[in-house]
């Protein structure tokens, strides 16, 4: 179970990867294994992709909806994904929810207008977060939903370019890259989310 926090944002479960191995080491290792095109350069399985590249396959492959379980989003966080500037630069894009009430109270959409839907997430018994899904539509009662995207710059993160192809090398630097994003993106991005969504308590963390 994760220690969620204002600002805690994302956990990696290192523990049920190596229990849940059929390789008898690490399933999110046996996800790369499947997929080798993902992590060599086009046409060459012997060449490492460039450091950018490489964090943003490992960075799929580890997480929903391709591995479900090894890296973890807090609940009422929508998304964690890679995108690239124009200039090729790595950028991770956190997507929050966020609900009528969060919003300034001058700009909330009125009644009628559907809000996100909550619901109570069982597996963490925690009552404080939770998973935001869209409402079910009626013909008489329209949808606004709002999500913040929050756009953080990778400059100066721990993402080394990868010297391996295949293997348990290959598995390791791999998890270097999830970690050190799992890391920043908290660091960085939780006490955005904390100030987004009004929570006091990571906004002193953060100050």
């Amino acid at each position: 179970m994760a220690d969620w926090t204002p600002t805690t944002l994302l956990s990696v479960d290192e523990h049920g990867d190596r229990a849940q191995a059929g390789n008898g080491h690490s399933r999110y290792g046996a996800y790369i294994a499947d997929r080798p095109a993902k992590f060599h350069a086009y046409g060459e399985p012997g060449t490492p992709l460039p450091g950018p590249e490489f964090a943003a396959a490992a960075w799929e492959v580890a997480t929903p909806p391709v591995l479900l379980g090894y890296v973890n989003l807090r609940p009422g966080v929508k998304a964690v994904t890679t995108a690239f500037t124009d200039t090729g630069d790595l950028l991770l894009k956190v997507s929050v929810p966020l609900r009528h009430h969060d919003l300034p109270s001058g700009r909330r959409p009125r009644h009628p207008w559907q809000d996100w839907t909550s619901e109570y997430d069982h597996a963490d018994h925690d009552d404080k977060y939770r998973h935001a899904f869209e409402p079910e539509i009626r013909a008489d009662r329209p949808a606004v939903l709002t999500v913040s995207h929050l756009l953080l710059p990778t400059t100066g993160w721990d993402l080394p370019t990868p010297q391996h192809t295949e293997g348990r090398a290959l598995v390791e630097e791999a998890k270097h890259v999830i970690h050190e994003i799992v890391h920043q993106v908290n660091a960085q991005a939780g006490p955005m989310v904390a100030q987004l969504l009004g929570d006091q308590e990571g906004q002193r963390r953060a100050g």
